[in-house]
């Protein structure tokens, strides 16, 4: 197998990774939300957010500078499809925040943690889609 096929392999596990993270850290918000006593859960949410936001990141290329598969993972196109993500996690981010205000001023009750941990797992989950989407259809075309 070639360094170029080991690189798409791993590209397409790490998009499919990152669908099942961004849907796991809407699941446990969700769950979490239901039961606000279960200090469990809301460690499971932070973990699983802390994991997705580090996985956008680069650090195949940061921790091995010199490999040729981690190169070809963190390539123009990827760097590319980073940054677009990254903004529409940002405006994610913007639209959930708006949309938990507006909840708020109507007397919905939530707690300050809970209005973040909204707008976090929105903007995660947003850039982990749009990274993953870009990248199949990178590796598709």
């Amino acid at each position: 197998m070639s360094v170029i096929d080991v690189a798409e392999r791993k590209g397409r596990y790490r998009a499919a990774s990152f669908y099942f993270f961004s849907v796991m850290s809407l699941l446990t918000l969700w769950l979490s939300m239901a039961r606000p006593q279960s200090d469990f859960l809301r460690g499971m949410w932070m973990g699983l957010t802390f994991a997705a936001a580090v996985n956008l990141l680069p650090l195949a290329r940061w921790l091995k500078p010199r490999s040729k598969v981690a190169r070809l993972l963190d390539d123009d196109g990827v760097r590319e499809h980073r940054r677009i993500s990254c903004n529409a996690g940002f405006w994610a981010a913007v639209v959930s925040s708006l949309a938990v205000a507006i909840a708020v001023q109507a007397t919905a009750p939530l707690s300050p943690f809970d209005a973040v941990r909204i707008v976090a797992t929105a903007a995660i989950a947003a850039a982990m889609v749009s990274f993953a989407t870009l990248e199949l259809r990178a590796a598709r075309g």
